[in-house]
C-alpha cells in the first residue's frame, strides 16, 4: 500500500498522463492539464484567465474520502501484519478553460476519452513526489495502482460546490481515483 505522499502523487500522475496524451493528440496546440486549487478557480472566473492558461484542463480535488467497500479487507490485512492501511478515494472535478464553449466541450471530450481508455495507472505512470526540503520520494510499492473512473455527482451538489467557491458555475466532469 502506498505511503502518505500517494495523494499528491495521484493528482500529479493523472495530470502527467493527460499532458502526455494531449501533446500526442492535439498537434501541439498548447492544451495543458494542471492541478487547480480553489484560489486558482476563483481567479480564473474573476480575472479572466490570469492563473489558468487557455486552453487548459483543470483537475480540482474537492474531496478525499475513505473507501468503505475495501476498508474491512485492508483492516484484516493490517491486523495480520501490524501495518495500518486506509484506502482513500480522491474526488475530482475536471473542467475546461477555453475561448469558446465549443472548444471547452472539445477538450472535455478528449479528456474523457483519455481517462476512459487509460483509467488504470500503475508502474512508471505513478510519479514520485518532490519533497519540500529537496529530493524526491516514491510512495508507491510494487503492485500499487490508481483506478480513475467517472463519479456520480448530483447537479445540486456541484452547484453547491460552486456557490462555496463564490464563482460562476462551470461545466465539470466528476471523476474518482
Amino acid at each position: 500500500m502506498a505511503g502518505f505522499q500517494a495523494l499528491e502523487s495521484a493528482g500529479l500522475s493523472i495530470v502527467a498522463l493527460l499532458n502526455r496524451r494531449f501533446a500526442e493528440r492535439d498537434g501541439g496546440a498548447g492544451l495543458a492539464a494542471m492541478l487547480a486549487n480553489t484560489r486558482q478557480l476563483k481567479t480564473m472566473a474573476l480575472n479572466n484567465g490570469q492563473l489558468i492558461q487557455q486552453p487548459s484542463i483543470s483537475v480540482f480535488c474537492y474531496r478525499v474520502s475513505v473507501d468503505h467497500e475495501t476498508r474491512p479487507g485492508w483492516s484484516a490485512v493490517a491486523n495480520a501484519d501490524g501495518i495500518p492501511r486506509i484506502p482513500l478515494r480522491l474526488h475530482f472535478l475536471i473542467g475546461a478553460f477555453a475561448a469558446s464553449v465549443e472548444e471547452e466541450l472539445l477538450w472535455l471530450g478528449l479528456t474523457a476519452q483519455i481517462l476512459e481508455g487509460e483509467g488504470i495507472l500503475t508502474g512508471p505512470l505513478l510519479l514520485p513526489v518532490t519533497l519540500p526540503a529537496g529530493g524526491t520520494v516514491n510512495p508507491w510499492r510494487s503492485g500499487d495502482m490508481i483506478q480513475v473512473v467517472t463519479d456520480d455527482l448530483a447537479l445540486d451538489s456541484m452547484s453547491e460546490a460552486f456557490q462555496s467557491l463564490n464563482t460562476d458555475y462551470r461545466l465539470q466532469l466528476p471523476y474518482l481515483a
